[in-house]
């Protein structure tokens, strides 16, 4: 198997694993939710959803995105192959795990009164936050290993780390609420997030990694880039929630509840649907960029190579949901949801330009630069913000499908336009190819399903996604001869 061929199917092998991952933590969820639903009811419920929404503000604060930023560090120390520079990245990166883990618990007993009346409009649940507030030393610690495994790249013990994290945080949680009912949700958090540091301490062993003592001044200097960039991704991620809140309070006012309730749940599922790509590109692209981003002929290389995969990958995913929407509709909710059906196709057009944009994006994050990071995003996100408005005062909630669309179009041009100045950077030819496959498919679906209607359109579908799904298996199978792969795993178990 030549080089080019070896990269190919590594990005597709950790695409494939991280996307298991992620849709195992999906049923996993639903397993708990319906659990949980049964012991505790919709109070029990609510009661647990307003103490994980105040729990995850306070972290997405307090965390200083050092999980994610320290991951550019500690990939580039792995890859260069100085085990004392590893040694030393690793040693400033758990300090400041503990500096995160302190600020969580501090942010959450000095408010935790504040936190009450906020959500329970009394102060009934003050010492429950405070209990509440000892998550964050297993959660940072938790994350601090997971981050140490991405940035080694060991994606296999990753992986399972978040498989049997998810079952051990279950299995703990469930006979909690069966014995104790709506008084053990505040246990069951705690013994969760236990249970899964536990896990995760396991597979922390797996590291081979010498420990170093380093002095808080060092501490200081040598985390300082780590929290910087940090920080911008946390100012991102706040700024993201405020676009939807802002947005969501637009529609709220301007609208009815009813098509709050229609955006976000179109949104729930084509998020849902194709996040396992996107999960799968931060965990395993984002450290494989950062260890080559001194080299620029290899990382324009492992960019190109990734859109490419990321364009296969989505055109498989995106003409099935396309096509099967008003069934998940009503599988995943209800027919009284199929008005949102129009937003789910205009949505559907936007991702693989959402997916380049993702891409290009993490260009920016593994070269450190923070200003242009922070400018690109906030730029991005009032365009966002503004494109809703606009074509949900035209068009209604279709019209917010439709901003989808616009907006990445826009995205993908300024993101195009800013690196070729920056790092003189451009996709290669195929990039384009690719993404016309993936438009095409989805655009005709779209035409059947407008001139034809259902259940007429099922049938033109179902041949659109037949010679989609052989097209995407072309693709890959020039990359990186997928008929030779599977051949070769046929013999092993005939073997």
């Amino acid at each position: 198997m030549s080089e080019k061929a070896s990269h190919y199917k590594s990005i597709f092998k950790a695409t494939s694993i991280f996307g298991g991952v992620q849709v195992f933590n999906i049923l996993v969820t639903l397993i708990r939710g319906k659990a949980v639903a049964l012991l505790i009811g919709t109070a029990g419920m609510g009661l647990n959803g307003l103490f994980m929404s105040g729990l995850n503000l306070i972290k997405t604060v307090s965390s200083l995105g050092l999980t994610e930023s320290a991951v550019r560090d500690l990939s580039k120390a792995h890859a260069s192959g100085d085990e004392h520079q590893m040694q030393i990245t690793f040693a400033v990166f758990k300090k400041w795990i503990w500096i995160t883990a302190a600020l969580g618990i501090l942010i959450t007993v000095l408010f935790s009164s504040l936190l009450s009346q906020f959500s329970f409009n009394n102060h009934d649940y003050t010492w429950s936050y405070i209990a509440l507030s000892s998550t964050f030393i297993f959660g940072a610690l938790m994350g601090g290993i997971y981050t140490m495994l991405r940035g080694t790249r060991q994606l296999k013990y990753l992986a399972q780390a978040n498989i049997f994290g998810g079952v051990a945080g279950l299995l703990v949680a469930l006979p909690i609420l069966f014995f104790m009912g709506i008084k053990g949700v505040v246990p069951a958090i705690i013994a969760t997030a236990f249970a899964t540091y536990l896990v995760s301490l396991y597979f922390k062993n797996k590291i081979q990694l010498t420990e170093v003592k380093v002095s808080w001044q060092e501490t200081i200097n040598l985390g300082m880039p780590m929290v910087k960039l940090g920080l911008s991704l946390t100012v991102v991620n706040l700024l993201a929630s405020a676009v939807a809140f802002a947005l969501n309070g637009y529609i709220s006012k301007t609208g009815t509840l009813s098509e709050v309730g229609l955006y976000n749940a179109g949104l729930a599922i084509v998020d849902g649907y194709v996040g396992m790509v996107f999960t799968a590109m931060s965990t395993d692209y984002f450290p494989r960029l950062s260890a080559l981003i001194h080299d620029e002929k290899q990382w324009k290389q492992v960019v190109n190579q990734q859109a490419e995969l990321v364009l296969i990958i989505l055109g498989i995913v995106l003409v099935l949901l396309i096509s099967t929407t008003p069934i998940l509709i009503r599988l995943l909710l209800s027919a009284s949801f199929l008005p949102a059906q129009n937003f789910i196709f205009w949505a559907v057009l936007a991702i693989p330009l959402k997916g380049l944009v993702w891409v290009l994006g993490f260009i920016i994050l593994a070269k450190g630069d923070n200003k242009l990071f922070l400018g690109v995003e906030i730029t991005a996100n009032m365009l966002l913000l503004l494109f809703n408005i606009g074509f949900y005062t035209y068009k209604g909630i279709d019209g917010l499908g439709i901003s989808m669309l616009v907006s990445y179009l826009v995205f993908i041009i300024m993101m195009l336009s800013v690196l070729k100045v920056k790092y003189s950077f451009s996709f290669e030819k195929n990039v384009y190819l690719l993404l016309a496959k993936d438009m095409i498919p989805l655009a005709l679906c779209m035409v059947c399903i407008y001139t034809l209607g259902y259940p007429q359109a099922y049938f033109f579908e179902a041949i659109i996604v037949a010679i989609t799904l052989g097209m995407c298996y072309v693709e890959l199978n020039k990359r990186m001869n997928i008929k030779s792969i599977l051949l070769n795993l046929k013999a092993r178990i005939s073997g």
